[in-house]
């Protein structure tokens, strides 16, 4: 090996470099397409004045995907990306509050919707609301309710089969 190998070698260097620039500098994706064109100088070079052609194809298949690797993992630590990244929750946030009381007592109950359901919405059982998912049908508000089941955490309803009640007085013979 001598000095026909610093030239493929500083291309392919250079290339690798313009690819972890191209994920923190916002150029259009003219920063990625010079990398590419540096990489095939950098490929010409080697199998046109070198017998190591070979060997910098395997280094390129090898190297490219180690930087793209590099440049994914440290590029959620830069200020462009904590700017479009949410913050991770505080304590606070996760902490669960009255709507993640057990629901398994509402089950077989019959309440009433607050918000229209389509099919999710607010529901009223016991005083209090609660987040609730129809069978698929919409359901208009302020509609008596029976909870189903409850299924990820959410309660079921469906719309409460009420009997009439009949208001003519009965005779007894």
């Amino acid at each position: 090996m001598g000095f026909e190998l610093v030239w493929p070698t500083l291309c392919l260097l250079g290339s690798l470099l313009l690819v972890l620039a191209e994920a923190f500098i916002p150029s259009g994706g003219l920063i990625g397409i010079l990398a590419v064109g540096l990489l095939l100088v950098s490929l010409y070079l080697a199998f046109t004045t070198t017998a190591y052609g070979w060997l910098f194809l395997i280094a390129v298949g090898v190297l490219l995907p180690a930087t793209v690797m590099l440049a994914v993992s440290l590029w959620p630590h830069t200020p462009i990306a904590r700017y479009l990244f949410l913050p991770p929750p505080t304590t606070e946030e996760t902490t669960p509050g009255p709507s993640a009381w057990p629901l398994s007592h509402l089950v077989g109950q019959i309440g009433r919707t607050v918000t229209p359901l389509r099919p999710t919405g607010i529901v009223l059982f016991e005083g209090r609301r609660h987040e609730a998912i129809s069978e698929g049908i919409p359901i208009e508000a302020n509609t008596l309710v029976r909870a189903l089941e409850i299924r990820g955490g959410r309660l079921i309803v469906r719309v409460a089969e009420v009997p009439e009640w009949d208001d003519t007085p009965q005779t007894s013979n």
